[in-house]
């Protein structure tokens, strides 16, 4: 009897320093830190970082390792990188390849100058399209540069010796890649109807050629797209279609 009492006694001994000595590991754990390099200040996309955009935080380290995967504890490895994307104020620095040029590779981003050449960030099967609109065809200067825009083209058919007009969504999802902005001041008044804005997509080849005739052929009007690429099934609609 004392001999199954005494087995008990030290199972559920060593049970209990196996639960402290966990215990002790998790609470231990919850002390230890790490330093993570963070933005102090927006760094723009397609920018050289510099190190007066950088500091040095410390931040409990389960934390920052559930929080920020390829995190940076050392300034060095990211001075001198390109931002492919923009990054927040306060924002972890990573070693993302989607996120940053590494220095190492920095020369092959930059001209002769030592600027930064934006056209190497433009992927191989892509084209730069500008178009020249009214503001109000490019839902009147609410548009920003990264936002995705549908464009649709209106233009005349001939029916039975009389033209008609019709309108039909030509591309969706397309990136707008810049976009010329005008302030309050510049859209108010009569010379809004005489204002031509710029912007700039990014598509492909084939859509380049397509925007190509249709500006010459008709007219252009985008709309704001917030999806995330998904395509819509729209009807080309014509003048007649209001009159039924």
């Amino acid at each position: 009897m004392l001999s199954k009492i005494s087995w008990r006694l030290i199972l559920i001994l060593i049970s209990a320093g196996i639960i402290a000595f966990l215990t002790f590991r998790y609470l231990d754990s919850l002390q230890e830190t790490k330093k993570v390099v963070v933005s102090t200040t927006e760094i723009p996309e397609k920018t050289v970082i510099e190190k007066d955009m950088l500091k040095i935080v410390t931040v409990e380290a389960n934390a920052a390792d559930t929080l920020v995967q390829d995190q940076v504890s050392d300034m060095d490895k990211v001075v001198g990188a390109i931002t492919r994307e923009k990054i927040n104020e306060g924002e972890p620095m990573k070693l993302d390849p989607d996120l940053i040029v590494f220095p190492e590779k920095k020369t092959e981003y930059l001209k002769n100058n030592g600027d930064v050449d934006y056209s190497k960030f433009i992927p191989d099967d892509k084209r730069l399209f500008t178009l020249g609109l009214e503001p109000d065809k490019i839902v009147d200067n609410r548009i920003e540069k990264g936002d995705y825009v549908d464009i649709i083209y209106t233009g005349t058919v001939e029916y039975e010796n009389q033209e008609e007009v019709y309108s039909r969504m030509i591309l969706q999802y397309v990136e707008v890649y810049d976009i010329e902005k005008f302030d309050d001041s510049q859209l108010a008044g009569a010379g809004k109807d005489s204002m031509i804005q710029h912007i700039t997509l990014m598509v492909d080849p084939q859509d380049a050629v397509a925007l190509a005739n249709a500006q010459e052929e008709g007219q252009l009007s985008l709309t704001l797209n917030p999806s995330e690429g998904e395509e819509v099934d729209v009807q080309m609609i014509y003048e007649s279609t209001f009159e039924n």
